[in-house]
Order: C-alpha cells, then structure tokens, then sequence
C-alpha cells in the first residue's frame, strides 16, 4: 500500500517529485474530473493526503470528489493547507488537518508518508 498525494499544480511541485522518489507515493495534480481520474487510476493506496494552498470549503468539487471516493473505504485522509485560513465548522471527512503548515508543509508531508 502506498500514498496518494493529490497537489495544487502550484504548490512546491519540485519538492512533491523529491519525495515521490524517495517514499512509496503517487501524486495526481488537481482537475475538473478528479473523481475520474481517481477511479481510472486503480491505485491501491492506504493514505491519501491532499496539500492545497489554503483548506478547502466543504462544498468544493475537489473535496466532495476525495470524500465520495474514500466512501466506505478504510483510507485515512489528511488535509494540509500551506496557508493558514479559516476552516469550516461542518464536519470534516478527513482523519486529520494541517492548518498554516508554512514552510514546514514538506517536514510535515515526509511524517504523514512514514506514519503506518
């Protein structure tokens, strides 16, 4: 099993191929149709962590589509926001939240990936 890392396409991508290479990780960059591209991908993948420039509203197509394909599978979901911002209080789908992480978002990523 591995990691899914599901990326802005603008945020640090230099950094995400680092370790991709390193850590047994696949990265897919946000678009439109990311529940397709997620199902066509096959991907067994026991973390899928999303890094975002800022934490997404709950109603955004990008996180319903994560929250759909997680549905009714033991896959721990993780929310990191470069900046900080303001979060919504619905109930989130994700197991944890990384509100602001700054410039520590790739110490953070690199524990998220080693975690079992």
């Amino acid at each position: 099993m591995s990691s899914l890392l599901v990326i802005e396409k603008k945020l640090f991508e230099n950094a995400i191929n680092k370790i991709r290479r390193s850590k047994n990780c696949n990265i897919i960059i946000i678009q439109k149709n990311l529940l397709e591209v997620l199902k066509r991908k096959k991907i067994q993948a026991n973390k899928i962590i999303l890094i975002t420039e800022n934490i997404l509203p709950r109603n955004s197509i990008v996180y319903k589509s994560i929250k759909s394909f997680i549905k009714n599978k033991k896959i721990f979901f993780v929310e990191i926001g470069y900046n900080k911002s303001t979060v919504s209080q619905e109930m989130a789908a994700s197991d944890a939240l990384v509100n602001g992480s700054g410039n520590n978002t790739e110490m953070v990523l690199e524990k998220i990936i080693k975690a079992k």
